[in-house]
């Protein structure tokens, strides 16, 4: 069994000055949103093999608050080309990593965060609608994928094991 984890940034500051997108700061509420996303998964005792973390300032911010006096991974990665991933590159580099790793954790960005849990739940077909009405800032999903192989992301349907929104 794998687990694959998806958290959207924190609502981020458009009211701040910032030089480019990637360093917009989050928000007040975006702060307290993440703090109430680091009591959730501290109810459960989170943790992950391996994170992958965008490179914008939010990303890491928030990443941040989430790891204050708790560690949620063994191994985090940022990475700048999360910033603008696509959903199916993703699904590529879950299919490259270690089988001895079993869950992973994705901290990014909308609309490819919501492209990509409809892609692992529902499948790629395009004519199907999204599940998620909408997959908010601050939000949190778990699916698992019922193998053994990593080969398998994108090939086999996951499930939602949580979704959860501040």
């Amino acid at each position: 069994m794998k687990s694959i984890h998806l958290i959207r940034h924190s609502k981020s500051d458009w009211e701040t000055k910032f030089s480019s997108d990637k360093e917009r700061p989050l928000s007040d509420r975006g702060i307290k949103n993440a703090k109430s996303l680091r009591k959730y998964i501290e109810k459960f005792e989170f943790f992950v093999d391996l994170a992958f973390i965008s490179s914008s300032k939010r990303t890491t911010d928030t990443y941040r608050i989430l790891t204050k006096n708790l560690s949620i991974s063994k191994q985090a990665k940022v990475s700048d080309e999360i910033y603008e991933f696509e959903a199916l590159d993703f699904i590529k580099m879950l299919q490259r990593i270690d089988e001895k790793k079993s869950s992973v954790l994705l901290l990014g960005h909308n609309p490819s965060l919501e492209d990509l849990a409809n892609m692992l739940v529902v499948g790629s077909d395009s004519r199907t609608p999204s599940i998620f009405s909408k997959f908010p800032t601050s939000s949190f999903l778990s699916l698992s994928l019922d193998s053994e192989s990593w080969e398998d992301a994108g090939n086999k349907l996951c499930r939602i094991e949580r979704f959860w929104i501040p």
